[in-house]
């Protein structure tokens, strides 16, 4: 019974204990605001330990304390402090200690609960103990005075600590504010006041005092026993006096220095020059003055036993008004001779750049870390052949040239001592055309077997392979003999035998290849950039330049960095919300702000303007928004010094500039003005003069240029799936000489600069630059609602991913502004578009270069952006956002707007991304992305434009001049560098964009007028594209490509409708070695249905044989067909004139594959001079497939390389009718199915001494195509239909078709004529019976003749009179229109021998017609 009396005693005391010490110990709490309602204030903080900060809140409209517990027990404010009457001032102290009802009152709820358990629970386990009455009083007093200790010290100074945070609206100005002060510290951040008074002295105790960015214009005091430090401190009047006392340290900063006198008694000082100072022998004290001050401002520190530093002394920005900095020269770094010898070049291969390939051992740890630098472990597994490569991820690099030596060099350290199964007999260095080995980059395969494959050159040599203990070196010298170009480098590594039972280890260290050192002389360079097209150049004059008018020069400029600039005398804190005076002209120096400190929000009101001096400095901000002017530089005067703009901010999409202007950038509503005019430099971009190698230093370009040494260029690409294989390359500039530049590294890759094109080369550096701190692909921007003009500026990091309207530079819905440019500016790593023109009219981008974008990037936003001029731009390296549009036909795929592709056509990112066509597009290059230049079909505008009544997608190219592309279309099946097609669209539903990627049908008309006859084509001039998939892509109904020239495309073009191309080069191969060996080429293939196609003086050149395509279709080949389908058939819509061939043989003219399907069958076209088929030189040939039905007479011969029949034309066309029989052949009905289930019958050549069969397929898909003038007989082998119905889609004007059909005896006929689009008498007829076949024949089409066996009709147009509208006329070649709108109904009738219920007459025989018809 005792034992648990004792327990529960215990238990009990330690809760006591426990509620004691948690009364001690409270959490850090607020205790309350008090609103500060007069301007001369003092806090009196000396009896308690206080922790101060003053703090600019943008939130509020007066000032605040705020009281924060961090530690003691005060639960109130009114615990520790007490506000004057007159609201002036506060003073902390114990006002629990006033009265005893005020001690009373703060007796806390532990205390209350502690003494009552004490009392009650004592005394019950003690009352029944009758052998004492003493020890249970005893342990009642020990708890009640427990109880009482804690009740007495509710509240102890001692014990409380607090943080008081002075909260002041921006530009408050404190009359007088007085802090007295105990032990803690104080940080006071961007007052503004007449005097301040810090006292840390008057208590002796330990008060750290930092002031920052204060503004003082009377009188300032500081006293504390710890260091002192004050920085970046205004004095906005010449009378100010401060006195600074301190028993440590003393670190005082001016912000634009100090103009008085001083007297300072420190132990040691550090002062600036500018200040005549003398120091009194017997006291110590320092006296004097600085910048000539006088009397003016008075300054006294005491520090007897510390140091002071006093900096920035000396007023480096005055505030007179007519003082301006220095302004920048054009000081261009002078450059050192060209190099005459160029050094040897290491191309080193590391583990990451290699995969283990073999026939069969392979894993992902075939190759591993190396022991040393630049080494790694070959491992061959138990049981695995003796053969295997170490291939190389790099295609490309480095190239070799044919006949020249270069050295290899591998060291080698076997893993176990030599023996049977690690002993290597020799290496041998492959390279690999890319088609003939496993993909090194994106297979997942290690597979590979030589086989019959043949490299593009092979050395095989041995060395010094046998070491165990120590790395043994082979250096070996080869000599290719052809050039290396796009190639796949691999190490083969022949050992002698198989291993066995236990794993074999190499160690291979500095495996790499050595370009010798070679002297660098001049080469021969280009004279022309071109064959055939002409590209245009921008002006070769500089921009014309008057000093006098610079905007610094104003006479009217206040000062950013003069107090008296400023509403309160003071110049802004960069953490405030800063307002420009209204209708000042406020200049910035660089001593005018902090060169660090980041800026939170500038505006720049409708009357005011903000103008930045041509000086050398860096600004960094978050937001500035401006409504009235923004100038850094003009038109007429160009800025010469480096100014660098960064931009800070975390990913948002608050609007922190002003509403709908977004964050981290410049904003410019409608009523402003901004301009940004750096150095010019021209030209901005070239291209090369001369092919660069790997491993050159120095490069020849076209143009003359006032680049500088230290810049960055990048040399563009000359390789195909840039995407795939980055050989672009950024280089800094060594040296330059004219037209010859000399690099800081040597070129990894080949760069082509041959006549047929050359890689452009491009500045990338300005010396006015606005960039971004990098925070998740958050970078600043610039958008622009008024006039905005910018030159010569860099944008780097610039762009919010996947934000609307947050793009590098951007005209927002500026409608028609008169005066805005960009020109010559750059962007690069650029994480959302380059350079935008959004619902805006009437502006210019010219001479820019953009490199490394994500996202469409020259960006014509809603389809409503007409008459911009878009010249001699440059854009390279664009990336398509998340998985890019694909597919595996020319559908393409459908994507939807999301938070991850907030503009869904980004999948297809293009370097020139055109919603509406009525633009001037002149001179500019695209390099990279899904395309270069991106067409998308709107039918209406999209974004804010919604309802805007028109259709982007009519209107016609206003311009389209001299442009260039390549490198791009790579991504998916019938992509290209110029892609007209797909389509985007505003779903009213959810809300959302829809980006369809395949092929939509574009009408373009005159002034996008809708209108019938209004109709024009889409105009392309003077263009080239090169290394690309397509290089022109268009699937609208009106295309003219006049003056093309194409290289290197694995397609020339596919232009669909009424297209015409003329006056090209079609380019199969060039020279350059970096070009897509991998894949064939086909110059142009003719489309197989409803389009009207012309080609007219093309030369196609170097189409050479490859014996391992797939088809005649997929070698390379000048001309093919398209041949996949039965759906869709070939009438007579292809047509050539003067086409010429260099280096290609005559098998490589026509590719033609024969299949089982319409489109093989019906293929055709009308070589109208014979210039291709040869066949009768200056007349037209008629080229058919391989099918007999095709040989018309005996003018025609069969082609065993084209499997076609090449005939003379003469009075022949190519005619086209659709039989509709119910139930057989469906009008409109696509059917898809086997060759077997589609064939329902023949059509055979009939007549003019044909005996005979000379015959094609009919299908159930409705369509016949052939020659006109002929004899046509038609078997069908469900028997001879009771009705059909013909359509005459394309019998031309002064042609026919003999039909004849097979009926039994005595039937009889019902012959009509149809007009779908009038009943005049000339069209619809009811045909007459004739008196014989040839009577028919020879009529004009409105008679019909039975000779018992077959019903003969001759289907004549009669709707067609010759008129220009029925063809397509280019060049002097005619297309025809094919075109259902007339047709003939045949209805038999035969009462002896009856059609059977599914309206077929049935076995009937199968005779040719006679031959004599």
């Amino acid at each position: 019974m005792m034992i648990n009396k004792i327990i529960f005693f215990v238990f009990f005391f330690f809760l006591h204990l426990c509620l004691f010490f948690s009364s001690v110990g409270i959490a850090e709490q607020l205790l309350g605001d008090i609103e500060i309602t007069e301007k001369s204030f003092t806090i009196d903080a000396s009896v308690i330990e206080t922790k101060i900060n003053y703090l600019i809140d943008n939130t509020i409209t007066k000032p605040k304390l705020s009281i924060t517990s961090i530690s003691g027990e005060a639960t109130s404010s009114g615990d520790i402090l007490q506000i004057s009457n007159d609201k002036k001032s506060i003073v902390f102290g114990d006002f629990t200690s006033i009265s005893a009802s005020n001690k009373v009152a703060v007796v806390n709820l532990n205390s209350l609960i502690l003494i009552s358990f004490s009392t009650i629970i004592t005394y019950g386990l003690f009352k029944s103990n009758s052998r004492s009455t003493t020890r249970p009083l005893l342990f009642i007093v020990l708890l009640v005075c427990i109880s009482i200790f804690n009740l007495s010290n509710s509240i102890q100074l001692s014990e409380v600590s607090i943080r008081i945070d002075i909260k002041v609206p921006p530009t408050f100005k404190f009359d007088s504010l007085v802090l007295i002060l105990g032990s803690g510290s104080s940080k006071i951040n961007g007052l503004i006041a007449s005097s301040l008074k810090v006292d840390g002295c008057t208590n002796s105790k330990d008060h750290s005092i930092e002031l920052n960015k204060i503004s003082i214009s009377s009188e300032l005091n500081v006293c504390s026993t710890k260091e002192i430090n004050i920085n970046d401190i205004q004095l906005s009047s010449t009378n100010t006096i401060l006195n600074v006392t301190s028993s440590s340290n003393v670190n005082l900063k001016f912000f634009n220095g100090y103009s008085g006198s001083l007297s300072i008694n420190t132990n040691d000082l550090t002062l600036d020059s500018t200040c005549e100072t003398r120091k009194d022998s017997k006291t110590g004290i320092i006296t004097g003055t600085c910048n000539g001050g006088g009397d003016n401002s008075k300054l006294s520190i005491t520090a007897t036993t510390g140091k002071t530093v006093l900096s920035n002394v000396e007023i480096t920005c005055p505030i007179d008004n007519s003082w301006r900095v220095t302004p920048g020269t054009d000081n261009i770094p002078s450059s050192p001779s060209i190099i005459t010898s160029q050094p040897a070049t290491d191309f080193i291969f590391k583990k990451s750049d290699l995969i283990y390939m073999a026939a069969y051992g392979y894993s992902n740890q075939s190759i591993t870390d190396g022991p040393v630098e630049n080494s790694f472990i070959v491992s061959y597994p138990i049981y695995i052949p003796p053969i295997n490569f170490l291939v190389s991820k790099i295609i490309g690099s480095p190239t070799f040239k044919a006949n020249v030596r270069y050295q290899f060099s591998i060291s080698v350290k076997l893993g176990q001592p030599l023996g049977d199964y690690n002993r290597i007999q020799n290496m041998s260095l492959y390279f690999f055309n890319p088609r003939d080995i496993t993909d090194p980059i994106n297979g997942e395969s290690q597979y590979y077997e030589l086989k019959d494959n043949i490299p593009l050159f092979v050395h095989t040599f041995e060395g010094n392979f046998t070491s165990f203990t120590d790395f043994a070196s082979t250096n070996i010298e080869f000599t290719p003999t052809v050039d290396i170009g796009t190639s796949i480098f691999a190490l083969r590594i022949f050992r002698t035998k198989y291993t066995d039972s236990s794993v074999v280890t190499i160690i291979i260290k500095d495996m790499k290849f050595t370009i010798l050192s070679k002297p660098v002389t001049p080469q021969s360079t280009l004279t022309k950039d071109s064959e055939l097209v002409n590209l245009p150049k921008p002006s070769s004059s500089f921009d014309p330049q008057d000093s006098s008018t610079c905007p610094y020069l104003a006479t009217d400029l206040v000062h950013w960095h003069n107090p008296s600039t400023w509403p309160n005398g003071v110049v802004p804190s960069p953490s405030s919300n800063i307002t420009l005076p209204e209708g000042k002209k406020v200049l910035i120096s660089p001593c005018s702000i902090s060169q660090t400190e980041i800026y939170k929000w500038i505006k720049v009101p409708l009357t005011s303007e903000l103008i930045f001096a041509d000086a050398q400095m860096d600004f960094n901000i978050k937001d500035i928004f401006v409504e009235g002017k923004f100038i850094m530089g003009t038109t007429k005067c160009r800025y010469n010094s480096k100014i660098n703009v960064i931009f800070h901010g975390e990913r948002t999409l608050s609007d922190t500039i002003s509403q709908y202007y977004g964050s981290k950038g410049i904003g410019v509503s409608s009523s402003g003005f901004i301009s940004v005019h750096g150095k010019q430099y021209h030209n901005t971009w070239s291209k090369l003069a001369a092919s660069a190698w790997s491993g050159d230093y120095v490069v020849y370009i076209q143009d003359n240029v006032n680049w500088e040494v230290g810049q960055k260029v990048v040399v563009i690409t000359s390789y195909y799936q840039d995407e795939d294989n980055n050989q672009n390359e950024v280089m800094t500039i060594a040296a330059i000489q004219g037209k010859t530049i000399q690099f800081t590294e040597p070129l990894k890759f080949f760069h082509y600069g041959g006549q047929e094109y050359q890689a452009e080369i491009a500045l990338l550096t300005r010396r006015i630059t606005f960039q971004s701190s990098d925070v998740n692909l958050f970078g600043g921007h610039v958008m622009v609602m008024g006039e905005g003009q910018f030159a010569g500026l860099g944008l780097i990091k610039m762009g919010q991913r996947n934000i609307k309207a947050r793009y590098p530079l951007h005209y927002h819905l500026g409608k028609v502004l008169k005066n805005s440019y960009i020109s010559d500016c750059s962007v690069t790593n650029s994480y959302y578009r380059c350079y935008t023109i959004h619902g805006t009219n009437n502006v210019t981008l010219t001479r820019n270069v953009a490199f490394d974008v994500t996202g469409h990037c020259y960006y014509l936003e809603d389809g409503v952006e007409m008459d911009n001029t878009i010249s001699f731009n440059l854009a390279a390296y664009v990336h398509p956002i998340g998985r890019p549009a694909a597919g595996p036909s020319q559908i393409g795929e459908v994507f939807v707007e999301s938070d991850n592709l907030r503009q869904p056509a980004d999948c297809a990112a293009s370097g020139y991304y055109i919603t509406n066509a009525w633009n001037t597009i002149i001179g500019n290059s695209a390099s990279g992305g899904w395309a270069g230049y991106a067409f998308p079909n709107l039918d209406k505008p999209i974004g804010n434009h919604r309802t805007v009544q028109m259709i982007p997608k009519a209107y016609t190219t206003k311009v389209f001049e001299g442009n260039t592309g390549h490198s791009s279309g790579h991504f998916f099946i019938t992509g290209a560098t110029i892609y007209v097609g797909a389509n985007l669209t505003y779903n009213e539903v959810d809300g959302l964009l829809y980006y369809d990627s395949g092929r939509y049908e574009r009408f373009t008309y005159k002034n996008g007028t809708v209108i019938y006859g209004n109709e024009v084509s889409m105009i392309f001039n003077n263009t080239k594209i090169y290394l690309s998939n397509f290089g022109l892509g268009h699937w609208g109904e009106y295309v003219e490509v006049v003056s093309y020239e194409s290289h290197d495309n694995i397609r020339s073009a596919s232009i669909f409708g009424e297209a015409w191309l003329s006056n090209a080069i079609v380019n199969g191969n060039s020279n350059n070695i970096a070009r897509s060996i991998n894949f064939n080429k086909q110059g142009f293939q003719f489309y197989d249905t409803y389009v009207k196609t012309v080609l007219s003086n093309i030369s196609f050149r170097n189409f050479i044989g490859n014996p391992k395509s797939l088809n005649d279709e997929d070698d390379n080949r000048a001309i093919i067909s398209m041949t996949h389908g039965d759906v869709f058939k070939p009438q007579g819509i292809s047509a050539s004139r003067a086409i010429s061939f260099i280096n290609v043989a005559k098998s490589q003219i026509v590719g033609h594959q024969v299949l089982p399907t319409s489109g093989s069958r019906y293929f055709n076209f009308i070589d109208w001079d014979s210039s291709i088929t040869g066949k009768k030189p200056g007349q037209p040939a008629l080229v058919g497939s391989h099918e007999t039905w095709y040989k018309f007479d005996n003018t025609c011969e069969y082609n065993t390389d084209w499997t076609c029949h090449v005939c003379e034309k003469g009075n022949k066309e190519i005619g086209n009718i659709q039989f509709i029989i119910p139930g057989l052949i469906d009008d409109g009905v696509l059917v898809y199915d086997t060759p077997e289930n589609l064939n329902i019958g023949n059509i055979t050549l009939f007549g003019g001494g044909i005996n005979d069969r000379r015959s094609t397929v009919v299908t159930r898909n409705q369509g016949v195509t052939g020659v006109s003038n002929m004899g046509w007989y038609l078997y069908l082998k469900a028997g001879s239909p009771k009705y059909m119905k013909i359509w005459l889609s394309q019998v031309v004007y002064g042609q026919h078709i003999f039909l004849a059909v097979p009926y039994p005896s005595q039937t009889t006929f019902v012959v009509n004529s149809n007009y779908i689009w009038g009943s005049a008498i000339n069209y619809n007829h009811l045909f007459s019976m004739a008196n014989s076949a040839a009577e028919v024949r020879s009529g004009n089409g409105t008679k019909y003749y039975f000779d018992g066996n077959f019903l003969y009709v001759k289907l004549v147009n009669l709707v067609l009179t010759n008129d220009p509208s029925e063809y397509y006329q280019r060049d002097g070649v005619k297309v025809y229109w094919v075109r259902n709108s007339f047709y003939i109904t045949i209805e038999a009738t035969n009462t002896v021998t009856p059609p059977t219920s599914d309206g077929f007459f049935k076995n009937l025989p199968d005779n040719l017609p006679s031959s004599s018809l």
